[in-house]
């Protein structure tokens, strides 16, 4: 009997290490809510999920601020295939990384991606995006 408890125990513990936070979830979703953006060209959604002091760098060294940002994603519309995520939430901040392959009119791309969002009231807006083009092996 005590080994049955300490196991539900331990695997309620582990169960709670694993499990994702309120804000964890609101990002992966502000997330989920950028791809479906990039792809579609919104730019409505675009201007609602970047923050106004916007920094977009992309895997060419290019910086863009949100107007920038913005009327690219208009003009080449991105279709982000995510392979991999991690988020950390920090207070009202919180990191995104991810390994994904970007395809455009300018063919496939795989990167790595580093973003920073912060909750606005209770949106969570982007407001760093840094990539690196991922090698060919």
């Amino acid at each position: 009997m005590k080994l049955l408890l300490l196991s539900a125990l331990l695997l309620g513990i582990s169960t709670a290490a694993v499990a994702e936070t309120a804000d964890e979830a609101a990002v992966r979703a502000a997330h989920d809510a950028f791809l479906k953006a990039a792809k579609a060209g919104d730019r409505a959604a675009l201007d609602k999920l970047f923050a106004p002091q916007l920094q977009y760098s992309h895997s060419s060294a290019k910086l863009e601020n949100k107007k920038e940002a913005i009327e690219g994603m208009i003009a080449n519309p991105v279709n982000f295939e995510v392979l991999s995520q991690s988020i950390h939430v920090y207070g009202n901040t919180a990191t995104l990384r991810a390994k994904a392959n970007a395809t455009s009119n300018t063919g496939l791309t795989p990167l790595l991606v580093l973003q920073v969002w912060v909750k606005n009231g209770r949106d969570w807006q982007m407001v760093e995006r840094c990539t690196t083009r991922v090698p060919a092996q």
